[in-house]
Parts: C-alpha cells; structure tokens; sequence
C-alpha cells in the first residue's frame, strides 16, 4: 500500500491508500474528471497514464476558461 496525498487548488486535501495506481485510476476512485483538472506532481505537470508513487502529492488544478 502507498500513500498519497491530493491536494486540491483551494487548500483541502485527502489521504488515500492505495496500491500502485495511474492518475486515470486515481480520478476515478475520486469520482474526477481528468478533463476539468490540471494534475501537477513534483512541480510538474504529469498525463494521466503517470504511475503514483509512496509519498507523492498530487496537486489539481480545475481548468479554467471564459473570455
């Protein structure tokens, strides 16, 4: 089991157990859309197919648009 931490852009965040999983995985234990977020790992923007790793905190961003 790893832990990981997500941290959302308002300052809220979970802890999650949970065994070696891609970001598409990780959302959709979360109940996410990938397409409504920005996922950042280690100050870098990752794809969802990135493995998480013990320790990783994962910081999502919402996609925001307007004109």
């Amino acid at each position: 089991m790893l832990v990981v931490r997500v941290r959302f852009a308002d300052g809220t965040t979970k802890e999650l157990n949970v065994n070696g999983i891609s970001i598409r995985e990780l959302f959709k234990t979360l109940n996410l859309l990938l397409e409504e977020y920005i996922v950042v790992v280690k100050g870098r923007v990752v794809t969802d197919d990135y493995i998480v790793k013990d320790g990783d905190e994962v910081i999502l961003y919402p996609v925001v648009s307007g004109g």
